[in-house]
């Protein structure tokens, strides 16, 4: 399975080494809005590009960021993130693949910054917030 993150699961951020497992396919980005909201970005749909990366994953990896993600299968709308297929385009490839993401589902409105570039190892950066990988 693919799955796409973009945010604190990219290399080198905080919690990339759950994925340290897994095949890197390509950077790749989709349709959507970013946001700040603080510890972690919040992708939710929109029209925006955000730009990510793509994993082929197991299943035991699949659980494993259901559990990062705060994504109960169970429980979605309980869920901090709902997980969902989206189309992808990567860097390679005009075309869009189908893979896995993580969408925020509570309420933005009034405690959230926007990231309008889409990219938030780019963000993070420009605050100089870039911080160690989480062990």
């Amino acid at each position: 399975m693919k799955i796409f993150v973009y945010g604190t699961l990219m290399s080198g951020l905080q919690r990339a080494r759950a994925l340290s497992r897994s095949q890197f396919i390509a950077h790749a980005t989709t349709s959507g809005e970013l946001y700040d909201l603080g510890r972690f970005p919040a992708l939710i749909a929109g029209h925006e590009k955000v730009l990510g990366e793509v994993y082929e994953i197991s299943e035991q990896i699949l659980h494993r960021l259901d559990q990062i993600e705060s994504y109960d299968p169970e429980n979605p709308e309980n869920s901090l993130y709902i997980r969902k297929e989206i189309a992808v385009y990567l860097d390679s490839n005009s075309q869009p693949v189908t893979a896995e993401g993580y969408f925020y589902n509570r309420c933005l409105e009034g405690r959230s910054t926007v990231i309008s570039s889409g990219d938030y190892r780019e963000y993070l950066e420009k605050q100089g917030s870039l911080t160690a990988p989480l062990l």
